[in-house]
């Protein structure tokens, strides 16, 4: 069972544009992260260059004996400070020194609780970088001398290396802990996301509107026509797509009344034609001398003309303008079979449960009559009874009679089909009664299913879709 936002086409349009809407702020934030990434990368780059050209100045105007102490006094919780005599080493020596620095405060009383370092609990310094160092030239920086620079990418920070006026060389070194670079985006990204949101949905909705009206216009007036009643052309208005549609279905429907007037009028010349053979050879058979072959021609010319009928209102009933409305189905088949029951038929009818049914009430009583009709001639009686279901009406007709070869149950629905083939009028009628039942039905968009009972009997049963 599909989930409820995906069953109507403003609940797809929704979560569609909802997607679409989240994947293109997840991809802004990728890319905001990283542009923010580098950019405060070079900021931070920038302010530690400037901080060391400080440290570099203080450091060379101080004395000798007090420069370890200047240094570790500038340092930071982020940023150390030594000098050596030699130049740098090479990046993996140096930055062993470095991490040693970072580790440990450079203040006495901090020195004693090294869990107050903030890279006690970061493994942040366990990473070794790969890239080597760089010079920077002494136009690039504020110091105006050459130094060395070293990219600390898994550090997230720099280590850098000069050399000062008395030969002795300044080292200094940046990292932050990954922890402290951890950002969320603002409030006001949350408050504009759920703004879009909004905007997203209400767009939605109006889209899915104007796209759904024509399309459920067409869907009910398709429902009519399906069921056999007369509607009006589609207004041919909308999206280019959604016009095009309507121009098919008014095509179609336009082809549809053409097929079956022509039919009827076809089945109405055939049989008026044949009216006038018809009574022409029964005033010749008037003439015969034999009483025996007189009888029969008469009744072989009475039967023709009574299958002429049948045809013509077989054809009529397919093709009847009887308008549709709402009518008690219950009400309908109860009058039928009290009708029925009074003209000594065996018909009985059980249900008290109003059911509103749209159809043509006419025709559909004929369809009844006809399975009833049926049920009595061929199984001595009919017991009605009316039901629904969570999709259909149902009128089941149950007989007494012998049932139907398994064989033969969709033939029997075919115009001029009779299992009794005696053609006798007392045993039955010329074989368009189940034919003009289902014709009947099916134009209401339904059906007639036949079984055959457990034991005995024929069930008949239409099912007429819920309104």
């Amino acid at each position: 069972m599909k989930p409820v936002w995906t069953r109507s086409l403003t609940g797809q349009l929704i979560v569609l544009m909802l997607l679409a809407l989240v994947l293109s702020q997840a991809f802004s934030l990728l890319i905001y992260r990283g542009e923010r990434a580098q950019a405060m990368r070079q900021v931070i780059r920038d302010e530690f260059l400037g901080r060391t050209t400080s440290v570099a100045r203080l450091t060379q105007g101080t004395p000798a004996e007090l420069r370890e102490e200047t240094l570790r006094t500038t340092g930071t919780p982020l940023t150390r400070y030594w000098l050596t005599t030699e130049p740098p080493a090479e990046p993996g020596a140096w930055q062993r020194t470095a991490r040693e620095r970072l580790l440990h405060s450079p203040h006495t009383a901090d020195h004693l609780h090294p869990a107050a370092n903030l890279f006690a609990n970061d493994p942040v310094l366990d990473r070794t970088t790969a890239a080597g160092w760089e010079t920077l030239s002494a136009e690039a920086w504020l110091l105006q001398r050459p130094a060395q620079l070293l990219s600390l990418e898994e550090w997230n920070g720099f280590g850098v290396a000069v050399q000062l006026d008395d030969g002795a060389w300044l080292n200094a070194v940046y990292a932050k802990p990954a922890y402290l670079l951890a950002t969320t985006p603002p409030p006001r990204y949350y408050v504009s996301f759920v703004i879009s949101a909004v905007i997203f949905s209400v767009a939605a909705v109006l889209i899915a509107r104007r796209i759904s009206r024509p399309l459920q216009r067409l869907t009910h007036t398709a429902e009519r026509l399906g069921r056999g009643e007369q509607v009006e052309l589609l207004p041919e208005e909308g999206a280019d797509d959604i016009r095009r549609t309507a121009a098919a279905f008014n095509r179609m429907q336009m082809r549809l009344r053409r097929f079956v007037e022509d039919r009827t009028r076809m089945l109405a010349a055939l049989g008026h034609d044949l009216r006038t053979p018809i009574t022409s050879l029964r005033l010749r058979a008037e003439f015969v001398s034999d009483p025996e072959t007189r009888e029969k021609l008469l009744a072989t010319l009475a039967e023709m003309q009574a299958m002429t009928e049948a045809a013509l209102a077989f054809a009529r009933s397919e093709a009847t303008a009887e308008p549709t409305r709402a009518v008690d189905l219950h009400a309908l088949v109860e009058s039928l079979c009290d009708d029925l029951a009074d003209l000594g038929w065996d018909v009985s009818f059980s249900n008290g449960e109003r059911l509103p049914c749209c159809c043509r009430p006419d025709a559909l009583r004929r369809a009844v009559r006809n399975l009833v009709e049926n049920a009595v001639r061929y199984g001595d009686r009919a017991r009605v009874t009316l039901q629904q279901t969570d999709e259909s009406l149902e009128i089941a007709v149950a007989d007494d009679g012998p049932g139907i070869p398994a064989g033969e149950v969709e033939r029997v629905f075919a115009p001029f089909v009779r299992l009794e083939t005696s053609r006798n009028a007392a045993t039955g009628g010329v074989g368009l009664g189940l034919a003009i039942a289902r014709s009947i039905v099916r134009g209401h968009g339904g059906d007639i299913v036949l079984e055959n009972g457990r034991q005995h009997g024929l069930n008949a049963t239409i099912r007429l879709p819920r309104n």
